[in-house]
């Protein structure tokens, strides 16, 4: 990895650009003096006294009894461990103030995940709480930025059923593709997901990495089955093209009802319509 991803990840963890620097140059150069790692690195000579004070108390760097005195990194392992311990307690410690807001979401609502990272936690999160199923109409893309999740529901025992005009590499058995290289696509329609969950909670909108855009989530009965509605015939269509059996997963995905409506429907298909004047 190069160093301007590494300091990426590391402002990610919180750390600053001139914290960033200073310790990737101490795993390079160390020991080094406050001089030797201000030169090395490109903090500025006024500003390295208070990053390496900042790393100090973070944990990240240790000074040696030296004269001057001179500073090494910890390794990046141990540091990792320390974030990682440092960031549960603050988490628990947020859980417990938190404890005395006894808010629930108001089901029905359709709410709004801004951004293609948050849009991409949101569809981690519907998948590893799956219960049943999963239907799924996604790129190729987001597919393979979920498939580990995908492929995790799987093997515990999730029924997925995906659509995709792009290709669709996942464990699962019952997956539709068209096998359209994306790159063509995109010169006809804009990436988009729809996840359902349960058949009760569905994540639908743009997948659209470049731009700031909206995905809606919502439990609201009437837009989950819309929602699964499209899925069903993208499928079927699918079925009718490739001259493949989709009855199975069309049927699964159908909730109940369906055989009192084929009776309706048998019953007053013959019966003509008086036309009204």
């Amino acid at each position: 990895m190069n160093e301007t991803k590494l300091m990426e990840r590391l402002r990610a963890l919180g750390f600053t650009t001139y914290e960033s620097k200073a310790y990737i140059t101490l795993l390079k150069n160390n020991p080094s003096t406050r001089y030797e790692l201000s030169k090395n690195s490109g903090v500025p000579r006024s500003a390295i006294y208070d990053v390496i004070k900042k790393l100090e108390t973070l944990g990240a760097v240790n000074a040696l009894y030296t004269s001057p005195e001179k500073y090494v990194p910890l390794p990046p392992d141990q540091l990792l461990g320390l974030l990682e311990r440092q960031f549960k307690e603050r988490l628990e410690d947020a859980r417990k103030a938190l404890e005395q807001f006894d808010t629930e979401i108001e089901p029905g609502h359709l709410w709004n995940i801004v951004g293609y990272q948050n849009m991409l936690h949101k569809a981690r999160e519907m998948i590893s709480n799956a219960k049943e199923t999963i239907f799924l109409s996604i790129w190729d893309r987001e597919c393979k930025k979920l498939k580990e999740d995908l492929d995790a529901a799987h093997d515990r025992g999730i029924r997925i059923i995906a659509f995709s005009f792009t290709p669709l590499d996942l464990k699962v058995e019952e997956k539709y593709s068209y096998n359209i290289p994306e790159k063509e696509l995109l010169n006809i329609w804009e990436r988009k997901i729809i996840l359902v969950v349960d058949q009760s909670q569905l994540l639908m909108g743009e997948a659209d990495d470049r731009y700031t855009k909206k995905t809606a989530w919502t439990d609201n009965k009437a837009i989950v089955d819309i929602a699964t509605n499209h899925i069903i015939l993208d499928i079927t269509l699918y079925g009718i093209r490739m001259k493949e059996d989709v009855s199975q997963s069309v049927v699964a995905m159908q909730k109940g009802g369906f055989e009192n409506l084929d009776k309706l429907i048998e019953k007053y298909k013959n019966k003509q319509i008086s036309p009204i004047f």
